[in-house]
């Protein structure tokens, strides 16, 4: 994407997720609707459930307006500027929580890794907890409480809402924990909202009837009948509009379904209500398909359901009770959703194609207590037949994934069993390999380890299925940084795959050398190593030298090698690699380049530096020799390659030049954009700072910070971090005004967009203390110094490497001796992809190990972090 085309600056205030019903009419609730908002102050969570006073039974199942109640208060209060951000989301499922929460950070432009929503919702927590915005966070319809363990929104400056039907959900999950200001945060209030008194009823019935006293006759004795339920007085009020009845004709209609369902004590008026919707539904063709329409919805619900699996050829099948299914028949079922919403059943957004279709909470859950156990397992085997089969392609579509995902959870909750009467339904571990796609590491090593448990008991810890599970859970183990779990999880795996397939089958292959990574990740060098020749030997005896499978095999082997100090051997399995996958797939393909990165990455480390610019300049004239244009995307990364290969060799002066000439190139390219020519420029502007050209660092670093101002506003991270770059290079050429002045409004930016205790807002601070002291301020610096130390010991871990560097840098300022000069962030490292296309091995059975970014020392260490590589 290009640079230009990015969103603008973040204006305050900011609205994250759609809050329902602001458009419909609303009956104040004088009433039964004052507690909650009483109770809630900043720093505050209300917990709205259902009232153990009011009909338990009824209740429970929802219906009683507490959706309606926190919309029309967080209406309220953003209408009247009193929120600097407001969000609303989906509590469904945790996973629904963490991608709320991290869509929540993007929307603040507040930066997070990319690709992990769990990470970038604990970074908006700790946000929520540090900043001093007026905030309110809405988690509606929570489901289990389990789902929220973790995920409590806290702060002193906001409030938080949530809505669930389950009783006695307790404010326990949260944990016990301090405010911004380090005093304890206030316990959740628990508050039952009960339905509707007379009154409110009466109010309701006669705001939608519009006033009509012919309509309106009978309407104390309709909401008597309704036990006052919003829920079912919205059927009641669509059925009278559409069939132009009155409050008593519909209060007869309504006896013939007042029958108590079995042992129960009396009726449940939504059931009644939705029957005659049902019933007039059914009046409109095709009137045999209603109901079983919107039994689907109902075990498909309550989440938004994707259009596309309503109109599934599984769906599809169920509803019309037809095994053939031609397209006039998805037209009858696309009508027959219609119908449904004319009578008040569900919502449709038609324009949606991730958000088609809609029903409300209480609805479904009256709805699957009328149907019966055989009726709800035949309707769970439809819908996750229709979910699989609506299922795109794996990372292709995020947000219908998404939905999709919430869906098969609804399914799972409703008969779980159902799924398991064949064997083990695909529907299962396709939710978990799409956890996995959506980079939710920690919920999918949950649910792995969940399926792989019932896997086993149901199906035996050695059958194909349960196997494929394991793999799932080793897998997740791995990407959530569990990795002695990992190691002993793909252990017992190898050893079952040996004694079932036999020691020279691809999977046992496939599994051992997933082995060896999970060993080599967990710092076992020397075993990572002894595997991967036994693993190597294999490969090539059964897959044959060339095969993919074995090249990545040799790259493992080569990075244990590497990582292990053995540069000869590393140097061996990297060349070996990179001349097999050149033979076979070219020198231009991305595995083969990724190999070539390992070597020229090895060579650099055993200090054969030639020999690692004579590889990027072989690259180089490879690429320009296949051009067919003067210049090409391709050519002109392999050329900032060499110039970050030059600078690591100690050849600036030709790292300078070549890329004066990429900038120049990047403008010309039909690929370019200004995330290239900026990103090239600040390698530029580095390299000359780090050598001592601070002339022309500096100007360089002040067109690159007026362009991110411009493109990217100056609360972007990126703004922050290139000003703290000229602020250091101000430093270094002593004209340490200009770097004290930057340095404080660096600081005061990552306070505000990233909060007091980011990692970066840190390191800004230690380094705002040591241009005070450098400019003889050591009041001012000595007070920063004991700041930075404080909060990195509340914010991060004991024994942080980061709190360690500030708490060295204390004792060296304020002992009187000097420090290092002012950290510039360094140049990108020597690997950096086509922009759009992913580099990397092909994996074997665990994560890839070439292309992955290396973790970069932070801005606040004494010597310049290893250069991080460019995306």
């Amino acid at each position: 994407m290009s640079e230009t085309t990015q969103a603008p600056p973040r204006r305050w205030p900011v609205m994250s997720g759609t809050v329902p019903f602001v458009a419909e009419p609303y009956t104040r609730r004088s009433e039964t609707g004052q507690g909650p908002w009483d109770a809630l102050r900043p720093g505050l969570t209300v917990i709205l459930g259902p009232d153990s006073d009011h009909a338990a039974m009824v209740a429970a199942r929802g219906g009683t307006g507490k959706t309606r109640l926190a919309a029309e208060f967080a209406a309220r209060l953003w209408a009247a500027a009193e929120l600097d951000l407001l969000v609303w989301l989906d509590a469904g499922s945790r996973d629904s929580i963490v991608t709320g929460y991290a869509s929540a950070l993007a929307a603040i432009r507040v930066a997070a890794p990319a690709g992990k929503p769990e990470a970038a919702a604990a970074q908006f927590l700790t946000w929520l907890a540090d900043t001093r915005r007026r905030w309110l966070v809405v988690l509606d319809d929570l489901a289990e409480p389990a789902d929220a363990e973790g995920l409590w929104p806290q702060g002193p400056s906001g409030q938080a809402i949530v809505t669930t039907c389950t009783p006695g959900v307790s404010p326990s999950p949260i944990p016990a924990a301090t405010n911004g200001n380090g005093a304890r945060a206030a316990d959740p209030v628990s508050i039952g909202i009960s339905a509707f008194s007379p009154r409110e009823a009466l109010d309701f019935l006669s705001d939608r009837l519009n006033d009509d006293p012919y309509r309106s006759a009978g309407a104390l004795d309709l909401a008597m009948a309704l036990d006052c339920l919003p829920a079912a007085m919205a059927l009641a009020v669509t059925y009278m509009l559409d069939t132009w009845q009155d409050c008593r004709q519909y209060r007869l209609a309504l006896e013939r379904h007042r029958r108590p369902a079995a042992g129960e004590a009396r009726t449940d008026p939504l059931a009644a209500s939705w029957m005659l919707a049902v019933e007039r539904a059914m009046e409109f063709a095709p009137t045999e398909l209603p109901w079983p329409a919107l039994r689907l919805a109902a075990v498909l619900g309550p989440s938004w359901i994707p259009g596309a699996v309503l109109t599934s050829a599984a769906a599809c099948a169920y509803v019309t009770g037809r095994k053939d299914v031609t397209q006039a028949e998805q037209a009858s079922v696309r009508t027959t959703f219609g119908n449904l919403q004319q009578v008040g059943l569900v919502t449709i957004e038609p324009a949606d194609d991730a958000h088609t279709v809609h029903m409300a909470a209480a609805l479904r859950s009256s709805i699957l207590q009328v149907m019966g156990a055989a009726e709800i397992r035949r309707t769970v085997q439809a819908a996750a037949d229709a979910l699989c089969e609506s299922w795109p392609e794996r990372g292709s579509q995020p947000e219908l994934e998404q939905a999709l995902r919430h869906c098969g959870n609804s399914v799972r909750r409703c008969d779980d069993q159902a799924l398991w009467s064949q064997g083990s339904h695909p529907l299962l571990v396709r939710i978990g390999q799409n956890l996995d796609d959506a980079g939710l590491a920690e919920t999918a090593f949950i649910y792995w380890r969940d399926l792989a448990t019932r896997c086993g008991g149901a199906l035996g810890a050695r059958s194909p299925v349960t196997l494929q599970v394991r793999e799932g859970l080793a897998d997740a183990a791995m990407a959530a940084a569990r990795i002695e779990e990992a190691v002993g999880l793909r252990e017992r795996l190898a050893a079952d795959l040996d004694e079932v397939a036999g020691p020279a089958h691809p999977q046992a292959i496939a599994s051992r050398a997933s082995l060896a990574v999970a060993l080599r990740r967990a710092g076992r060098l020397s075993e990572a190593i002894l595997l991967g020749n036994r693993i190597a030997a294999d490969s090539d005896r059964v897959f044959g030298t060339a095969h993919p499978q074995t090249t990545a095999i040799l790259l493992e082997l080569g990075t244990a090698h590497y990582e292990a100090g053995h540069n000869a051997k590393a140097i061996d399995a990297f060349e070996r690699c990179l001349s097999l996958r050149a033979q076979s797939l070219g020198l231009m393909y991305p595995d083969t380049l990724a190999a070539r990165h390992k070597v020229a990455e090895a060579y650099r480390r055993a200090g054969r530096g030639k020999d690692a610019i004579a590889l990027y300049q072989d690259v180089l004239a490879q690429y320009e020799k296949a051009a067919t244009r003067p210049a090409r995307a391709d050519a002109v990364i392999a050329r900032e390659n060499l110039a970050i290969a030059y600078y690591r060799a100690g050849m600036t002066d030709e790292a300078v030049t070549t890329l004066e000439r990429v900038i120049a190139e990047w403008r010309r390219v039909p690929e370019g954009d200004a995330a290239s020519t900026l990103k090239a420029r600040a390698n530029l502007a580095a390299i000359c700072c780090l050598s001592g050209r601070l002339r022309e660092a500096i100007r360089f670093y002040e067109s690159e910070l007026e362009d991110l101002e411009r493109l990217r506003g100056p609360e972007h991270p990126d703004f922050l971090r290139a000003r703290w770059n000229l602020a250091a290079a101000y430093h270094k050429a002593r004209r340490l005004p200009e770097a004290v002045e930057l340095g404080e409004a660096t600081v005061a930016g990552c306070e505000r967009v990233l909060g007091p205790g980011h990692r970066e807002t840190l390191a800004s601070r230690a380094n705002l203390a040591h241009a005070y002291h450098a400019s003889g301020m050591l009041k001012r610096a000595s007070a920063h110094f004991d700041r930075a130390l404080r909060d990195c010991e509340r914010a991060l871990e004991p024994g942080d490497p980061l709190t360690e560097e500030v708490r060295a840098l204390r004792v060296r300022y304020l002992s009187g001796r000097q420090g290092a000069a002012p950290i510039i962030s360094p140049p990108a490292d020597l690997w950096r992809s086509r922009p759009g296309r992913a580099s990397g091995t092909v994996p074997v059975a665990g994560p890839p190990t070439a292309g992955r970014r290396r973790p970069a020392r932070h801005p606040a260490s004494r010597r310049p972090p290893r250069p991080e590589r460019a995306p």
